[in-house]
């Protein structure tokens, strides 16, 4: 969610012609950052949440699906910035902005819990070293990360330090305790999230003006995610059927595709409707109102203070009496009125950039990255 504030520098007087496929990745950032609106306010502000209908498919769809694709967009990102700038500046900015983005994550785990900006400033942290390999290393790394959390789950209690009625997590500010959420068992733990960074580095190194990549993306991502849902269906079955004393919850936890844990269902739905979103969106990027176009990719490059900002909004409405008292389709409504006023604001600002993404560049001083021609950073195994 954060690419914009850690990727290419957009110049305040964007001038750039809207429909361009440029502008297809801060387009898709949005739709994005709606889908967490969305889960969100219902995880906050609703009294229930719908486990089947319309409304259970659309939660469904942005439970944790949302946060995979931003953590994509930032690897993507990231990877433009060292392509586009000398190996030294550029790893030099990606420090800085990962001690910037560690620090505002702390900050925001005292009010919400589902923080991901500490799992952005590990993987800025780790981005230098991680980005001279091969994409085939990262596509490898991107699996045993997967393959670890699964061990993981296999041999530890994953549960042990959570309360899951109440969705809390015990003990996250002792120093064992904030460790092992950040890179195992908390809301976006490092372990597996950093694979969807890593996925999005890849591709990075792709043509994206391809269309036939376009029609391969949303091949795959239907393939991913019919392939996860049905591996999900059939599995619960067999639990079912010869694991009856497994109640719902843990065969959910196990088989199902919701987000905590992120078992490799889970993983291979979101990158699935990541690239369904994606190859969706460079598809009708040129063809789309260019004002719409305009409007969406203005709301996508300020991911970061839309971020913040919508996470005071819901904490403020839930802390003043707004809170688990709503109708699931009155607390969407509030997600998407939220992300209505975030792109209408965005649109009108449109030559500047957002608070909290001028606040990273001041600090971290991303300006001085264009000083010397552009470098490509070397691959190396």
């Amino acid at each position: 969610m954060i690419v914009s504030s850690i990727g290419p520098h957009v110049q305040a007087t964007d001038d750039r012609r809207p429909g361009r496929r440029d502008d297809a990745i801060d387009v898709a950032r949005a739709v994005a950052i709606l889908g967490m609106f969305v889960i969100h306010a219902v995880l906050v502000l609703s009294v229930t949440y719908p486990r089947s209908g319309p409304l259970a498919f659309v939660l469904w769809v942005c439970d944790g699906r949302a946060a995979a694709t931003f953590v994509t967009l930032a690897g993507f990102g990231v990877a433009r910035l060292a392509a586009k700038h000398p190996i030294a500046n550029a790893d030099i900015t990606l420090r800085k902005r990962a001690v910037i983005l560690w620090t505002m994550g702390v900050l925001n785990l005292i009010i919400w819990p589902g923080d991901i900006l500490r799992v952005y400033g590990v993987a800025l942290l780790a981005a230098p070293m991680m980005l001279k390999w091969r994409a085939r290393t990262r596509v490898l790394l991107s699996i045993g990360l997967l393959a670890l959390f699964t061990i993981g789950i296999a041999v530890l209690d994953w549960t042990r330090h959570w309360n899951l009625q109440t969705l809390t997590y015990l003990d996250v500010w002792t120093i064992e305790g904030f460790v092992r959420n950040l890179f195992f068992d908390g809301f976006r733990p490092v372990v597996p999230w950093l694979a969807f960074f890593l996925m999005g580095t890849v591709l990075a190194d792709m043509d994206l003006s391809d269309v036939r990549l376009h029609r391969r993306m949303l091949a795959f991502g239907l393939l991913a995610l019919g392939v996860s849902l049905g591996l999900s269906i059939g599995l619960d079955g067999l639990l079912l059927q010869h694991a009856p004393q497994i109640d719902a919850l843990t065969r959910e936890g196990l088989v199902g595709t919701t987000s905590l844990p992120p078992m490799p269902l889970f993983m291979l739905s979101a990158i699935g409707t990541t690239s369904l979103l994606l190859g969706g969106v460079l598809l009708v990027v040129t063809v789309a109102p260019a004002r719409l176009v305009a409007m969406l990719a203005a709301t996508g490059r300020r991911a970061l203070t839309w971020y913040v900002l919508h996470v005071v909004v819901l904490v403020t409405l839930y802390s003043t009496g707004v809170k688990n008292s709503l109708s699931a389709g009155t607390a969407m409504f509030v997600g998407v009125a939220l992300f209505s006023g975030a792109a209408w604001w965005s649109d009108r600002r449109r030559t500047t950039t957002g608070v909290f993404e001028s606040m990273m560049r001041r600090l971290s001083g991303g300006q001085s990255v264009a000083a010397e021609p552009a470098r490509p950073p070397a691959r190396t195994a």
